[in-house]
């Protein structure tokens, strides 16, 4: 098994507490609805959680194969490691359909836990795309085309954990 670390929120669905993709948002909604994909929680772990309904890192102990849905794995712990969420951008009114096309493109394959698009606040709109892993930028670069960036805010839930020879990850 592999270890991935994460950005999660930890929720309790059906009685049970499972560590769900942030969509790089800083707090979740309480009527939120279940993601495609959660980690699960042991009770031990659960205890050593420090979260309300804010975000955490954890480090998470991927099954093999990965399903197309539900449980991927086990929070092995929540780290001490700074929210990797990033403000979101907002996209220039013009060009909102441009960025709308963009996220009619995105394959399955990328493995996209949530595609939206929406207002950010009075002043902006955004389009988002989140993925289970990480994909290259040349594959996005060829799907989506050149300038992508300046559209869509793609960013993956899991990134392989690595270590500098601390206990930290680096990412």
């Amino acid at each position: 098994m592999s270890r991935y670390v994460g950005e999660v929120f930890v929720v309790r669905r059906e009685g049970v507490l499972v560590a769900e993709p942030t969509g790089v948002v800083a707090r979740r909604d309480a009527d939120a609805p279940p993601q495609t994909w959660f980690a699960t929680i042991d009770d031990e772990t659960a205890a050593l959680s420090l979260v309300g309904n804010g975000s955490v890192a954890a480090e998470i102990e991927l099954v093999q194969p990965v399903p197309d849905s539900g449980s991927i794995g086990q929070v092995v712990r929540f780290l001490q490691a700074a929210p990797i969420s990033v403000p979101a951008e907002a996209v220039v009114a013009d060009r909102r359909d441009d960025a709308m096309d963009r996220l009619e493109l995105v394959p399955e394959e990328w493995q996209p836990y949530e595609v939206r698009a929406g207002e950010l606040d009075a002043h902006g709109w955004e389009a988002f795309v989140g993925r289970l892993f990480p994909v290259p930028v040349e594959e996005i670069d060829a799907v989506l085309g050149a300038g992508w960036e300046q559209l869509v805010r793609i960013a993956p839930w899991l990134v392989p954990l690595q270590t500098d020879g601390g206990d930290h990850p680096e990412t």
